[in-house]
């Protein structure tokens, strides 16, 4: 007889505010207690399940997919549990369980009785609940459904086992023995209880009964599950059965994207060939030699990558944007791509600023393109409607992402829940800066001259600490993402459930990383002030004045007004170059060129700035320090910037100018070095490097001081083609500025301008001669406006 267990019902802390362990810590308990398998159902989802299916892989336990879905009609803290487990067999019944989940969250009429009896044979389901097991046997679901036994071993246990059994035998279904575990060992309770409180908004001493689990709901042995379950040996079998059944896994990997709808008889492919041609004497007058092997270069990438549905889709978004008035900007990693720019995604030319395509989509690697599509703030959700109008509301879903515990929040929560005064939580956390793990705080006290006095090894901080330090990263909750959107081939809640964020739009259970593993290719919609200001001052300026600004026409960069208010900082107001440090360089550099502006907006970035580069480059183009590579191929890698790395795509140039390495090749390299660094492949990377040097003449010494710039600039370098993307619309926030000062002033003030508060604007556009007119009640209105005071006279903010 087999003698061990599987546990079906167990919840990690992604069964948000109440399990206590990480899936790492509950599949590396079940491989200690030798069980080949484990189910994670957390409660009303699947969050984490691809990370649940990952580190299960790795630790070698078999993870069982499901969920636990409960009654919203349940009274609170209710002794008699009603809810169903859930356990897919197929996609196809993964696919209903998230349907069901999704209805749970979403519908207010939602029974669970009646939920699960329209489920298939496809979905296990196991539950306690009266209701449930008679839906589901009226429905014919013999052979699906079971009825749910927990054990703990006391009085109340024993009840409802003997009422379990009794239902189990009215109904001919058979039982399985569960133990709702949400802890790996006993210790684990006491966590669970101040997840609880923080929950409840309450003290562990003050939790009602009911809001947390039983102290018995570990991952108990084998042996324990069997001798609790001794008068009941069946319940213990079908499980082991069940377990053996349950094999479904998640395939991810595999590109999940809605075919766009092209007319006729023409393929996507060849749509986005024709609308690229299509764009080239927009973009270029004549077809340049390098204008047209660089599209078809790329357009070749493309479509062997099987990405031209999502080059449509996102081109159909802005030509909607543009056909509404409303102003787009294509920005982040996108901008390296001339398909981008034939499209009018974009508005970042490639070959000028020599950007590489690979930086945005790489054949060696399997990432989705990340196309991100900035909108004005006012304006964005005019634009998210029209994706759920074009390829419908069940198809289309915003991407969730993670609240976590943190930080101060950790020492606020848990005191809280601890019942420490607030006073002594608020001393402790002023001092404590913000921006640092709890994890860290021993080193935090090390370094920081006003943390030396933190009593960390006195209670009640000790063990606030110690309870923290085990909940930090944990999630808390769900919210919206800045912009994500995705949209699927089919109804998404067959791939993902969804759920209402706390501002009512539907987003899905998985974050953007697993929406990627999935398959699912997102597309960021993001609002921003600064187009929104543009926007603004165009309108006005056609108002007042008849002018119609034509970007294909107006070059702000050539316009003497704007270079001067821009070489003289002038430029409160203007789009991601108002900072007082963005003014001061923009001083220093005497700015008057759009590279130089790209360049500004990227050395004043923290990383850059600290390490001494920033200084190096103003000392290098202003002639003050003559410029010094370590080999000479550095200087055609580098010479435009001065010989310093101030970009992402700086890594590439010089992986392939000195090491040799292809483009595909360097960007991986990139890759690495910008995000938690596996520094297994980064020593791999670094052996590629030296030899390729070496072979290509670069003595060794040379070489590695060459990957030790490189190695040392990676982790903290910018995105070259983003901050291109966002110089654009600050030279031109700085023409209508220099242009238009009264109707630019007026709209800064009125879309909640960006770096300042509204009476600094108010200030500046006094510093510009402008009148701040008080209310009237024939010319106000509910935002700030610019009216002409004199037909043949200036305009004035009002």
């Amino acid at each position: 007889m087999n003698r061990g267990f599987i546990h079906l019902n167990s919840h990690s802390c992604h069964s948000l505010m109440a399990g206590a362990d990480t899936f790492e810590t509950l599949f590396k308990r079940a491989g200690e207690l030798g069980m080949e398998s484990l189910a994670i159902t957390e409660t009303n989802g699947v969050y984490g399940m691809i990370a649940a299916q990952k580190i299960a892989g790795e630790t070698g336990v078999r993870h069982i997919a499901g969920a636990l879905v409960d009654s919203p009609q349940a009274p609170a803290y209710s002794p008699d549990p009603q809810y169903a487990l859930l356990l897919p067999l197929t996609l196809e019944g993964y696919g209903e369980m998230c349907g069901l989940i999704t209805a749970r969250h979403l519908d207010e009429r939602f029974k669970l009785a009646k939920a699960v009896s329209t489920l298939s044979p496809d979905v296990i389901v196991i539950s306690p609940d009266h209701s449930v097991i008679e839906a589901g046997k009226l429905a014919g679901r013999d052979g699906a459904m079971y009825v749910g036994l927990v054990n703990h071993d006391d009085t109340a246990s024993r009840r409802k086992i003997a009422g379990g059994l009794k239902l189990a035998r009215r109904f001919g279904v058979p039982c399985v023995a569960t133990n709702n575990v949400h802890f790996a060992m006993p210790e684990g309770y006491e966590i669970h209880r101040v997840l609880a409180a923080i929950r409840e908004n309450t003290t562990v001493t003050r939790l009602p009964a009911g809001a947390a689990v039983h102290k018995e709901s570990w991952l108990k042995p084998a042996e324990a599950m069997r001798k609790l379950f001794a008068e009941v040996p069946e319940a213990v079998e079908n499980a082991m059965a069940i377990a053996d059944m349950a094999r479904f896994r998640l395939e991810t990997g595999k590109t999940r994207f809605p075919k766009f709808p092209v007319p006729g008889r023409e393929t996507a492919p060849g749509m986005l060939r024709r609308l690229a041609h299509e764009g080239v004497p927009r973009r270029y007058g004549e077809a340049a030699e390098e204008v047209t092997r660089r599209m078809e270069y790329e357009l070749s990438i493309i479509e062997v990558m099987g990405y031209a549905d999502y080059f449509l889709a996102v081109w159909d978004i802005a030509r909607e944007a543009r056909q509404r008035g409303i102003p787009t900007c294509g920005r982040g990693s996108a901008a390296n791509s001339i398909v981008c720019y034939l499209l009018g995604i974009t508005d970042v030319c490639p070959i000028t600023l020599n950007l590489y395509f690979e930086r945005f989509l790489n054949p060696e690697r399997t990432d989705h393109p990340d196309i991100d599509l900035d909108f004005p703030w006012n304006r964005r959700d005019e634009i998210i409607n029209y994706v759920y109008e074009k390829y419908g509301a069940a198809n289309a879903a915003m991407i969730s992402t993670y609240n976590t515990f943190r930080g101060r929040s950790i020492i606020r929560e848990v005191g809280k829940a601890l019942a420490v005064p607030i006073e002594k939580l608020d001393w402790f956390t002023k001092k404590m800066p913000g921006y640092y793990r709890l994890s860290d705080i021993e080193e935090v006290k090390r370094q920081i001259p006003e943390c030396r006095n933190l009593p960390l090894n006195e209670e009640p901080y000790r063990t606030i600490i110690a309870t923290g330090k085990k909940i930090e990263g944990y999630p808390r909750g769900l919210s919206i993402h800045c912009g994500g959107i995705v949209i699927a081939p089919c109804p998404i809640t067959r791939l993902v459930p969804l759920q209402r964020s706390a501002k009512g739009f539907n987003i899905t259970q998985f974050d953007m990383y697993p929406v990627e593993d999935m398959g699912l290719v997102k597309i960021d919609l993001l609002g921003q002030k600064g187009l929104a200001v543009i926007a603004d001052t165009m309108e006005d300026a056609e108002k007042h004045y008849g002018h119609h600004i034509d970007w294909r026409v107006i070059d702000p960069v050539a316009d003497g007004p704007t270079r001067r208010i821009m070489r003289e900082g002038r430029v409160i107001g203007c789009f991601y170059i108002e900072s007082p440090g963005m003014r001061s360089l923009l001083r220093k550099l005497k700015v008057g060129d759009f590279e130089t502006l790209v360049a500004a907006s990227s050395i004043i970035r923290p990383g850059v700035s600290d390490s001494g580069m920033m200084k190096a480059y103003i000392n290098r183009a202003l002639g003050l320090e003559k410029p010094s590579y370590p080999h000479p191929v550095m200087e055609r890698a580098l010479g435009g910037a001065y010989g310093v790395m101030i970009y992402q795509e700086d890594v590439l140039k010089v992986a392939n100018a000195v090491a040799g390495m292809g483009l595909g090749e360097a960007d991986s390299l990139r890759k690495c070095m910008s995000k938690k660094r596996n520094w297994e492949r980064m020593e791999k990377y670094r052996e590629r490097f030296i030899e390729g040097a070496v072979e290509r003449g670069v003595e060794m010494g040379v070489a590695e001081e060459i990957w030790r710039q490189v190695e040392s600039f990676g982790g903290y370098a910018f995105c070259k083609a983003h901050s291109a993307s966002f110089a654009v619309l600050s030279w031109r926030a700085a023409y209508l500025k220099a242009h238009y000062p009264a109707e630019f002033m007026a709209a800064v003030i009125r879309n909640r301008g960006g770096f300042y508060d509204t009476a600094e604007y108010i200030e500046e556009a006094r510093r510009l001669g402008i009148r701040i007119l008080p209310p009237d009640v024939n010319e106000s209105g509910a935002e700030c406006k610019s009216v002409r005071v004199r037909e043949d006279g200036p305009c004035e903010a009002a």
